[in-house]
């Protein structure tokens, strides 16, 4: 979104799985008609997330029956006899070791997104509470070293907001180290996914 938005360009974001359909074809062309849409757009981008569910490796049509029509028509669309000048599709999966051979070939350049390490989560934590409603009393160095594993999003959403909820709940006026690192407590487990692929 950001990119498109330096481009000056539409955007055009789509969870693949919305893509698949419940009977023969329909994945294929609702494929063909995302990318009809866009070259009416163009120059536009195009997001795929969770792009492993329409462009599994074709060794899964077993599993599901329309795996090689739908990964025949993305390919046709990437590169196919018609042109998609002005088209830049961008993809993002968690499953990257799914994905069809010719479908990752196609795409220029992938890029992997780890989660942040100590001085980002750092500095995260001190961005998000520069203009904080309560007082901050913590530890923040310490708190950063006690989310290892978690994503700028949790940092924010998940630790962050939650002391704020509860300092207010206790009808606290300040939020201190003890706050976050309870809150980290309620929400850390450890990740069994990999890290998130993008694919330009």
């Amino acid at each position: 979104k950001a990119l498109a938005h330096e481009a000056n360009v539409p955007f055009l974001s789509v969870k693949s799985t919305k893509l698949i359909g419940e009977h023969v074809g329909d994945g294929a062309r609702r494929i063909h008609e995302l990318f009809e849409r866009a070259r009416q757009l163009s120059p536009c981008i195009v997001f795929l997330d969770e792009f492993d569910s329409i462009a599994l490796d074709r060794s899964y049509q077993e599993l599901r029956g329309d795996v090689s029509e739908i990964v025949n028509a993305l390919l046709t669309e990437l590169d196919g006899i018609e042109r998609n000048e002005g088209i830049c599709t961008i993809a993002a999966t968690n499953r990257a070791d799914m994905l069809d051979t010719s479908i990752r070939s196609r795409f220029e350049e992938e890029i992997e997104f780890s989660m942040p390490d100590y001085e980002e989560r750092l500095e995260i934590l001190k961005r998000n509470l520069e203009d904080f409603p309560l007082k901050v009393s913590a530890k923040l160095e310490l708190v950063a070293r006690n989310t290892e594993g978690l994503s700028g999003r949790d940092l924010v959403e998940k630790v962050i907001k939650a002391a704020l909820h509860k300092a207010i709940a206790d009808g606290r006026e300040n939020i201190d180290t003890e706050d976050l690192l309870d809150a980290v407590t309620r929400i850390k487990k450890p990740s069994k996914q990999p890290p998130k692929q993008m694919f330009v």
